[in-house]
């Protein structure tokens, strides 16, 4: 498993929007957002090609995201 914390980018004054939109989404967990363009967090996935694919996703499916970018990628081997 691939844990890995990322930051989605939102248009200006859309983070708190989008962030209650994201609790819904497999495998991520929002940690909160700083009210305005940014939202924070953790993402579990299978392996990386799978977090890349889904940020795109987000990306594409939703008009007030601009941008997921991970912070810290860590493996989980257990």
């Amino acid at each position: 498993m691939i844990i890995a914390g990322v930051v989605i980018e939102t248009l200006p004054g859309r983070a708190d929007s989008v962030a209650s939109r994201l609790a819904g989404v497999g495998g991520l967990r929002v940690q909160g957002s700083d009210g305005y363009d940014r939202v924070a967090g953790v993402w579990t996935v299978t392996d990386s090609g799978v977090l890349q694919r889904l940020g795109e996703e987000l990306v594409r499916s939703d008009k007030e995201i601009l941008g997921v970018h991970p912070t810290l990628v860590s493996e989980d081997k257990d």
